[in-house]
Formats: C-alpha cells, structure tokens, sequence
C-alpha cells in the first residue's frame, strides 16, 4: 500500500507536536517544581490541593489573629504591671500620710506626689495599641476614662459627681446650731467651703433647688437631702453633715451590665431606656401629670430601691429625650403622648428587649453571646396568658437564616417563655395588653463590651479588658460608683480619689482608711492582671498548635501537589532524546526526490 506524502508530513508534524508538548510539560513542571500545575493535570488532586489551600490560609488568619492578640495583651500586661508598681508606691504614701507624727505641711507636700500618680493612673487606663483604646469595651476611638470630680459625706457615701474644674479637694460644712437639721428643697441652707484643707472659708447656700456653687464647681444634691447642721467653731466632721469634691474618673466605654424595663402603668407609646450600669433593680415613678417630652421646664418623678422608700426627683424636660437619674443609672425617657401614671422597674441582670409590632413586657434571661432576635409566627394573633401555645421563630445572624417550628407554653395567668439560644424571652401583660400579632418582632439585645477574636475554628478569646470591671470609677450616669452594690474597695480611682482629698485636708483617719482600701483594690487587680497573663499563655498554646496545623497540612498538600526532582529530571533527559529523535528520524524520512513519486 502506498502511503502518499500529505500522510507522512502530518504523521511528522503529529509525532514532532506530541514529543515537543510533553517536552514543554515537563520542562513546566521542572520550572514549578509542581506535578499539578493546572486542573487538567490532574482534576480530583487539583480539588486536594484547593482544599489544603483554604485550610492553610485559614490556619494563617488565626496566626495573624493570634499576633494581634498578643500585640494587645502585651500592652495591657505592660501598662496592669505599671499600675500595680504605682499601687504599691501608693500604699505607702498612704501609710505615711497615716501615721501620727506628720505634720498639715508634710500631708499636703505628699498630697501633690499623690495627684500626679493619680493622673498617671488615667493615662494608663488610656492607653491605646494601634489607635484604639484597649480599656474602653467597644468603644475604641474614645478614651475610656476622663478625669471628674466625685462627692461624698464625711461617712463616704457617694452623693454622684460634680461639675467644673479643681486643682485641689473642696469641703463643704453646713452651718447652722448644732443639732438641728435642714432639707434641700424645703429649706435654704448656709454652708461654707474651702479649696486649701480648711486654711480659708468662703460662704454660699443652698437653694431650693439643691445647687451648690462653689467657684467654678458647683454639684445638685438630691431633693429631700437632710443636711446636719454644725456651727463654723466646729471643726470636727463627726459632727454635722459634710461633704468633700474630690478627683476621680467616669468610664466613657462600653460595660456588661445588663438591665430590662418592665412597666406597671402609664401609656404603651412611651418607652424607657436605661443608661449606665444597673447594679439593682429601681422602680421608678413620674408624679405630675400632662407631661410631654420636651416640653420644656420640669417635672417630678420618684425612684425607690425597696418598694417602700422612696426619693422625689426633679427632671429636666428640655429634650425630646429627659433622664430621670437614680443612684445605679439615669432612665430616658421618649416617644409620644405623655408620661400620665408612668411607672416601670429596671430590672437588674435581666437583658434588654427591643419591640417592633408589639407593646408588652419583655425581658431576656440567660447569658446571650449576641442579639437574639424572635419572630411570633401565631395566625390568627395571640394573647399572652390565654392557655394556647405561642408559635415562634428565631435568628441569631441578623434575620438572614430563622430557625422555625418553636412553640412554647402560655399558661393562664402567667408569662410566657420562649427559649432561645443562650436564655429564654420571658414575655408578659403590659398595663392589661398583651396581644401577639404575626410577625412581631423582639430583639434581645445584651450589652457587648467583650471584643473577642477567632483563634482557632469555633475557638474564640478576649482580647480586651472592660475598664470599669479593671479600674472602677463611675458610669457616665447615675451616683453610685463602679462595685457600689458589692465592694466599694474595688474602686481604685475612687479610692486614690480619697486618699487625695485626706491628704490635701490634713485627715489622718481618711489616709488610713484609703489604706485599706488600697490594699483590696490591689488585691482585685491583682487577679484582673492574672486574667491578662492566662490569656497569653493560651495564645501561645495556641500559636504552636497552629504552628503544627500548618506544617502537616502544608507536608499533605505537597505529597499531591509537588514533582519529585530526582524521576522529572530523569524523564525530562528521557523525553529531550525522545524529541531529538523524532527531529531526526524525521528529517531523514523527509529528505526525498522526485523519483519517490513515480
């Protein structure tokens, strides 16, 4: 059979083409030192090796995590550890400014060494990695703490903080014949008061409307206050109602302190919202009637800790939103119509419930990571205590996914529970309502200052500390300071607050008692510091588990993915003779004359 010469000259460019492309593939693989260069190389490899890639540079994100974790904590145990030195040289200038042998002078000389650690201590809770405060809870642009003025009476109790500015302490005595008593709001009261521990007095009062002015400081005391009087020949604060404006600090920041709204009376268009940190419940009450949010002027409202004592307040009604302050926080008050028998309980610990569609009493309790938010899935509408069950959903991402089919019992007479994830919404009548339309929404939504960071799938760490948790201080709203409800002594600003003003008063007792206090505010810091170190000792547990992760997902990928040098080069050597030989075969074969055509 004759082969014709268009069929030998493609069979050489095929077999020249075919020899030339494996060549190249080689010689790719040989540049790359990868087997798997393109997913036609080798299709179910190729996915391995996609996948070992999304696990190494997940692997990777936690390792950078983890650097800036430890960036973070580094810092904070950097600035804890400066803290505690001052602590400690604070503890003994207390200690000095207790002992009897010194002098008016010699306190007032300590008293300024005193000042300047205390505003070091501010500046060291203001301490910021990278642009961000790392004592501020999620509040990162803003400092966390700015240095105020506290006021106490001569027993200590905080009577909240006062506005302006002063270089040194300020004592307050309220004058009249011992034994005899005044009340702010009834009666005008004469005090004096004086910014150099008593050497000089200027005289003020009190009016009705409970504001002292002091030069530039000036404080609102309570109505109903009741001031003991004491001549000015007294001298002793055991005698008589005293108080002393001292420095402290406020924490501007984000804090965990969770507190919900329940009301009794008053119009459901009226919403309450608790600002600060609610150590206790408060039940609060507003007393004049016809009264609209800013409306401008005042109105009276009541707060009471027990039930059973209570406090007349006076609130501004300038804004669209007045405050009505307590001892544990204020309460803003919004919306439309007007506060007629309004009455409500913040309740402490329960967590906050926004409503949409929906005007009842709701509260979350448990321990939520996150917002929570729940769906009333009911068709027709229901009513809270009616005996049949509430239908319900909920999502925890937004709204984006809803997990569906929950029902949760409505006994007769009683709230409604439905559980979700971390707690449950406890649900109840408000002022004798309590429909559920389809489709009302609650959102639970807990306080967040945690900022926490992945480190590992599923595996997540705090990288900050909480401000007013570390460092005491007082909430922005509110009288009582930061551990008020359990230990005051926490309060390290508070108590270097004290130690100040005993010092530049020439108060020997008050030094001794600011001794104490330092004493268990160190001993508290103390395990906040040992909080920050466990936490850098997991993230280097957890920087070598990675570490390892890394190598062995590295070392698998390679199995797939790599060429073995020794058996390409050799192929390689093989296939360029291959190539060679098909040239000159080739070139041979091609080499004919006319004769071959005949």
């Amino acid at each position: 059979m004759r082969i014709s010469l268009r069929n030998q000259y493609s069979n050489f460019l095929y077999n020249l083409q075919n020899t030339q492309s494996n060549l190249m593939e080689l010689n790719m693989q040989a540049s790359s030192q990868k087997r798997i260069n393109k997913p036609s190389d080798d299709p179910v490899g190729m996915a391995r090796v996609l996948n070992y890639r999304t696990s190494i540079a997940g692997i990777e994100q936690y390792s950078s995590n983890i650097d800036t974790a430890k960036g973070w904590l580094n810092l904070a145990d950097e600035s804890m550890m400066q803290v505690s030195t001052l602590l400690t040289k604070l503890k003994g200038l207390a200690q000095q400014g207790a002992t009897g042998t010194m002098t008016s002078s010699d306190r007032e000389a300590t008293s300024y060494e005193v000042r300047q650690i205390f505003s070091q201590l501010v500046n060291l809770a203001n301490t910021r990695y990278e642009g961000k405060s790392i004592f501020g809870g999620q509040k990162f642009e803003q400092s966390a703490f700015e240095e105020a003025l506290m006021v106490h009476d001569q027993e200590g109790k905080s009577l909240g903080l006062a506005t302006g500015n002063a270089s040194s302490s300020i004592v307050v005595q309220f004058l009249g014949a011992e034994g005899t008593t005044a009340t702010v709001g009834v009666d005008t009261i004469s005090c004096r008061y004086s910014k150099d521990g008593g050497a000089t007095w200027s005289n003020t009062t009190v009016g009705t409307d409970g504001v002292l002015d002091m030069g530039g400081v000036s404080l609102t005391l309570a109505q109903d206050y009741e001031a003991a009087l004491s001549p000015e020949t007294n001298d002793s604060t055991s005698k008589g109602s005293w108080l002393t404006i001292a420095p402290t600090a406020v924490y501007k920041g984000d804090h965990e302190s969770q507190s919900a709204v329940l009301y009794t009376d008053g119009s459901p268009s009226i919403s309450a919202l608790p600002l600060g940190g609610f150590e206790k419940d408060v039940q609060v009450e507003v007393l004049d009637t016809g009264v609209t949010a800013g409306a401008g002027g005042t109105f009276a409202a009541r707060y009471s800790l027990d039930g059973t004592n209570w406090v007349n307040v006076t609130v501004r009604n300038d804004t669209d939103t007045p405050v009505i302050e307590t001892p544990y926080g204020g309460i803003q008050l919004s919306g439309s119509g007007n506060f007629d028998d309004l009455a409500f309980m913040v309740k402490a610990g329960s967590t906050g419930v926004m409503q949409m569609g929906a005007t009842v009493n709701a509260e979350g309790r448990g321990l939520f990571a996150g917002d929570v938010m729940v769906r009333i899935d009911n068709d027709p509408s229901e009513t809270i205590g009616s005996g049949n069950a509430i239908e319900y959903s909920y999502s925890t991402d937004g709204g984006v996914n809803w997990s569906t089919g929950h029902t949760s019992g409505n006994a007769a007479g009683g709230p409604a529970e439905l559980l979700v994830p971390g707690g449950k919404l406890v649900l109840s009548e408000r002022d004798g309502t309590g429909a559920l339309v389809k489709n009302a929404q609650f959102v639970i939504h807990p306080q967040t200052a945690a900022h926490n960071v992945e480190i590992s799938a599923g595996q997540y760490l705090q990288l900050n500390n909480i401000g007013s948790d570390v460092f005491g201080g007082y909430y922005e709203s509110g009288t009582e300071p930061v551990f008020s409800d359990s230990d005051t002594n926490k309060n390290i600003f508070v108590t270097v607050g004290k130690l100040v003003a005993a010092l530049e008063n020439n108060d020997q007792q008050g030094c001794a008692e600011a001794l104490e206090g330092l004493k268990e505010g160190q001993e508290y810091f103390t395990t906040q510091l040992a909080s920050v170190g466990a936490r850098e000792n997991r993230l280097d547990v957890a920087s070598t588990v990675l570490s390892g992760l890394k190598l062995n997902e590295t070392e698998r990928m390679s199995n797939i993915e790599d060429a073995d040098l020794a058996t390409l080069m050799t192929e390689l050597a093989n296939q360029q003779l291959s190539y060679e030989a098909v040239l000159k075969s080739s070139s041979m074969i091609m080499k004919m004359s006319l004769v071959n055509y005949l």
